[in-house]
């Protein structure tokens, strides 16, 4: 999450410098730490039993936070390096780019609303405004994908891929 889409527009775009990216990212950080209310003092905690219920108790916020949090974190940035290694190799189309990432919005959303709700089920407020940033973080890496798809697609994409997609080299 944002190790590739940062990186190409820092060094073949003049879209974001590394200062703003970090002024936004320490703006952010201090948003999520004032909005993140306190850990409750006392919560059950709950062992899920299936799948299903790790679902269902993540999003309605009975799990710890780190319960929900690294299991979607490591698979939804495990994609996304894989969606970019395939772009790299030249594997992948722009269309099938497109596509992946839109099919990682869906579960994005989920785990927002997992974290968000999971917040509460911790020992201390800083790991819940850690958890809360890279959420953020995981839509502002949607967001510069989409910036590099709409603005800067040849920073990525070789000219067959561009030319399935546009009908030409842009």
């Amino acid at each position: 999450m944002l190790i590739d889409s940062l990186s190409l527009l820092f060094a073949f775009t003049s879209f974001i410098s590394w200062y703003e990216a970090l002024i936004v990212a320490l703006a952010f950080a201090f948003l999520m730490y004032s909005i993140t209310p306190e850990p409750l003092p006392e919560w059950e905690e709950r062992t899920p039993a299936t799948l299903y219920f790790y679902l269902q108790w993540s999003w309605l916020g009975y799990l710890k936070l780190k319960d929900a949090f690294w299991p979607f974190f490591i698979l939804y940035n495990a994609i996304l390096l894989y969606i970019d290694y395939r772009v790299e190799e030249g594997t992948f189309t722009v269309a099938s780019w497109v596509t992946m990432h839109v099919i990682m919005l869906m579960p994005l959303i989920y785990w927002t609303g997992a974290i968000w709700r999971c917040s509460k089920n911790c020992s201390s407020r800083i790991w819940p405004s850690v958890a809360r940033w890279l959420t953020v973080a995981a839509y502002a890496d949607l967001a510069l994908r989409w910036v590099i798809y709409q603005y800067y697609p040849n920073i990525l994409f070789n000219c067959q891929q561009m030319i399935i997609h546009w009908g030409d080299c842009v």
